[in-house]
């Protein structure tokens, strides 16, 4: 950490295939620890650089890949599906439908709507439904965001917390 840029300027000059500048040089000289490091990457660099060296390839598996290419292809026997294969997805379908047309047929009779003879109470219970509506739209939004506003406090907090580590961890 302490030779950072030192170290990105040693893997810049390898990278661009430049000589070391004079100064990176007398610091690579002082240093043992950058010194080591110029070594690595330039072992790297040129490891990285250089082509692998392959063994020649076994002349059997040659042969065999070549006889197996120019062999004439075998069609493959077609596989019927067996009658389990889609009898199952068959009888559920089956099923479905059946409970279905069930459900259909057998559909509850509709409820009776009671007559009233009542304006003046059905207005004044619709009048307490809507009084009550709008005290729930007024109270609602802070009963709902409350949560979020602690949650948002806390990452809040936690990115005050984590840059005054990183700024404590800086040189």
């Amino acid at each position: 950490m302490k030779h950072l840029l030192t170290k990105f300027r040693i893997s810049n000059a390898l990278d661009s295939g430049r000589p070391l500048p004079r100064v990176l040089q007398e610091k690579i000289r002082r240093c043992p620890e950058l010194r080591r490091f110029a070594q690595d990457a330039a072992e790297a660099h040129r490891a990285l650089r250089s082509p692998p060296t392959l063994p020649p390839p076994d002349e059997a598996l040659r042969r065999s890949i070549m006889r197996a290419l120019r062999a004439p292809a075998a069609p493959s026997p077609s596989v019927r599906p067996s009658t389990a294969a889609w009898l199952a997805p068959a009888s559920v379908f089956a099923a479905m439908a059946l409970a279905c047309v069930w459900l259909s047929v057998r559909r509850p009779p509709p409820v009776p709507v009671p007559a009233t003879r009542g304006g003046a109470q059905t207005l004044a219970a619709a009048d307490r439904v809507l009084d009550l509506g709008g005290e729930m739209s007024r109270t609602m939004p802070s009963a709902v965001v409350a949560p979020l506003s602690n949650e948002l406090a806390c990452v809040d907090l936690d990115l005050r917390n984590a840059a005054r580590f990183v700024l404590a961890t800086l040189p």
